[in-house]
């Protein structure tokens, strides 16, 4: 009886496994990296999953140089229009401090990303131009 229990168990197991889409096999990763634009004491670096009507995104940010009071690396992502935006942005304040981020933004029409750096009267001294990811 017992052999009869555990071999209809291991049954309903492979039928549950056979019962599975063939993209759930397969399913890779959808995880893309950001490269931001080069600027002189930031490093800065990301990645973004588009899924659905959102776009997952982390940003990470290091300052790098001495003489900087803080860094940032900014996301911004639009509507397909560009009529609406959302952003995410790291800020990392002193020097080898990091700093990361990661939230779903709304809008997946497109990705722009650019870096800062900001001096101790909290203004931005310097800024990169902005790029387009897509």
């Amino acid at each position: 009886m017992l052999r009869r229990i555990s071999t209809v168990a291991a049954a309903a197991g492979m039928l549950a496994l056979s019962a599975l889409p063939v993209s759930a096999a397969t399913m890779q990763s959808n995880t893309h990296k950001i490269s931001f634009p080069g600027m002189h004491g930031v490093s800065a670096w990301g990645t973004y999953t588009k899924s659905g009507s959102k776009v997952r995104i982390k940003v990470c940010a290091e300052d790098t140089a001495r003489g900087n009071f803080a860094v940032g690396a900014v996301t911004l992502a639009y509507n397909s229009s560009n009529t609406k935006n959302g952003e995410l942005g790291a800020v990392a304040i002193g020097y080898h401090e990091t700093v990361c981020r990661s939230q779903a933004l709304l809008y997946t029409g497109h990705l722009r990303v650019y870096t800062f750096v900001a001096g101790n009267h909290g203004k931005i001294t310097g800024k990169s131009k902005t790029k387009t990811i897509y």
